[in-house]
């Protein structure tokens, strides 16, 4: 039952479609033959409620799986467009569709439904999530999905386990260098393996034999593979992580792997995040591929790794810009310590400096440098103390309750119209053309009022406490230049103000110091001065 939803005033391009394939669908059938059957089954509801199918430009199919809206494009492309006035309703074949998320989501998808005034049509039912009966029933679908999709991952993890330690069966997306993905029957059963490729697999070997048997680091390896134009799968060089990884993936030995970088939620500067650490410990199996390098081998890169001090995990944090600086190409900029002339200094390079060409910096260069930004947003903090009367932000909040009462009154009036209207006693009923000129008038009206309703939430002013402010900045300051605090305290009190800073620096170069030639052009030889370019830096505040 559709409460008082006359379909027959809606248009066709005033609904969006959205499809996703879910794991409650026949595992039997791909996603584009799942999405295909669910839209036949609308195209065939808006044909006879709204007389024509949805237009195609407003239809979204998700074809990526993902259990929350950051990772679905195409419902973040649905929550943006019911922002418009124009978007009437939201056309899908179960509640569910929209999140088997956390709660977060499912919180999130009811507020913005609600206070855009756009409805939810299933086939058997419309949700208008403004009147508390059908929100309630909408929220209680959401939870039966988020209940499915709990179920579901256990059962499916656990047969994953099966599947890799008791089979032996290779089930990550991407196959590790020197293989290829494969299939084998086993019985009737197909398995998913790993067979060699060759090519890659001599590398693999080589890598081996260059750590283990030539003693060579892993930044030597990865540029004596770049030397023999060797490329790797990804990028155009290769990295020390690679080589890393390869040393240590048991893979290579004949053995599957299970819960090595398990999915876990962490909380992240007040935001719950995914992520996927690496494990000290895991469990393996015999798998079906093959090996491409020795036991022995393999166990003598392991031993060498663990004397190597720098494999050494710990949490002792000697940058206080970790996490925090980052060079222009977008790897982090890492601390190195050297000596020169019996004495010892630090700068900041690029961890992949040798490819991305940007100049280092000196330590205290760069101490200065974030010093002065943290000066800086002082000083701007302490002026807009001086000029802000704090008004506006009160200013704005009366105004979105004002909005928001007038549009619940709009509301009130627009169910009344269709309770005279629909009154069966044919001597009280609403005569259909004053109707129909009531109805038009409230639509017009409820418009602008969304409209400006959108304008005011999306121009909220930030409440921000700059005396805190202020004081924050100056904590960090104050253990930046002190030297008896220790990194990992100066590091802490670093986020708490500043999110990021991108750096760029062109290399310094030689100067020519012959007669008669340019200044300032390049000099190929010893002998001449260096130039010193400035260091450059684009910072994000936490702010």
């Amino acid at each position: 039952m559709y409460n008082y939803i006359d379909f027959s005033q809606f248009k066709a391009d005033e609904f969006l479609v959205y499809l996703r394939k879910s794991r409650s669908d026949d595992p039997l059938l791909s996603v584009e033959e799942v999405l295909a059957r669910h839209e036949a089954m609308l195209d065939e509801w808006a044909e006879k409620n709204l007389g024509e199918k949805i237009p195609e430009k407003n239809k979204f199919r998700e074809v990526v799986s993902g259990e929350t809206i950051a990772d679905r494009p195409e419902i973040q492309t649905i929550l943006k467009k019911i922002e418009s006035p124009k978007i009437k309703a939201v056309l899908i074949v179960e509640v569910q569709r929209l999140s088997r998320g956390d709660l977060e989501d499912a919180g999130r998808i009811i507020k913005l439904f609600r206070f855009t005034n756009t409805l939810v049509v299933t086939p058997p039912k419309a949700y208008d999530l403004h009147d508390e009966y059908d929100r309630d029933s909408f929220e209680r679908e959401l939870k039966r999905g988020n209940e499915f999709l709990s179920y579901v991952t256990k059962i499916m993890g656990r047969g994953k386990e099966i599947s890799v330690l008791n089979e032996g069966n290779f089930i990550g997306s991407v196959a590790p260098y020197g293989y290829d993905k494969s299939w084998i029957k086993d019985g009737k059963k197909k398995c998913p393996t790993l067979a060699i490729n060759e090519e890659e697999a001599n590398v693999v070997r080589m890598i081996f034999d260059m750590y283990v048997n030539k003693d060579m680091g892993t930044p030597n390896i990865a540029h004596a593979l770049d030397a023999l134009h060797i490329p790797p799968r990804k990028g155009e060089h290769w990295s020390q992580a690679t080589i890393k990884d390869i040393i240590s993936n048991v893979h290579y030995i004949g053995m599957v792997k299970w819960n090595c970088r398990k999915t876990v939620r962490v909380v992240e500067d007040s935001e719950v995040i995914k992520t996927r650490p690496r494990k000290g410990e895991y469990a393996i199996s015999e798998g079906r591929h093959e090996a491409i390098i020795s036991e022995e081998l393999f166990n003598a890169a392991q031993n060498k790794r663990s004397k190597n001090p720098r494999n050494r995990k710990t949490t002792n944090i000697v940058n206080p810009l970790a996490g925090i600086l980052y060079c222009k190409c977008g790897k982090a900029m890492q601390m190195k310590h050297y000596k020169a002339n019996g004495r010892e200094y630090y700068s900041f390079a690029c961890y992949d400096q040798v490819h991305c060409g940007t100049g280092s910096s000196a330590y205290k260069v760069m101490i200065e440098a974030v010093s002065n930004i943290l000066r800086q947003s002082i000083a701007d903090f302490e002026i807009r103390i001086k000029n802000d009367t704090g008004d506006s932000v009160k200013i704005h909040e009366n105004l979105i309750k004002t909005l928001e009462k007038k549009l619940k009154d709009i509301n009130a009036r627009e169910l009344a119209q269709w309770e005279a209207q629909a009154n069966p006693d044919p001597s009280m009923r609403m005569p259909s053309d004053i109707f129909r000129q009531l109805n038009e008038r409230l639509q017009k009206e409820k418009a602008d009022v969304q409209e400006a309703l959108h304008e005011a939430y999306e121009t909220i002013p930030e409440s921000v406490d700059y005396v805190e402010k202020v004081q924050t900045f100056r904590e960090a300051l104050d253990a930046l230049l002190d030297p008896e605090r220790s990194a990992k305290e100066k590091n802490r009190l670093l986020k708490d103000c500043i999110d990021r800073i991108d750096y760029n620096r062109e290399k310094p170069v030689r100067l020519r110091k012959e007669k008669g030639v340019k200044k300032g052009e390049q000099f190929t030889e010893v002998g001449g001065k260096w130039t010193n370019p400035d260091i450059q830096l684009e910072v994000t505040l936490r702010v």
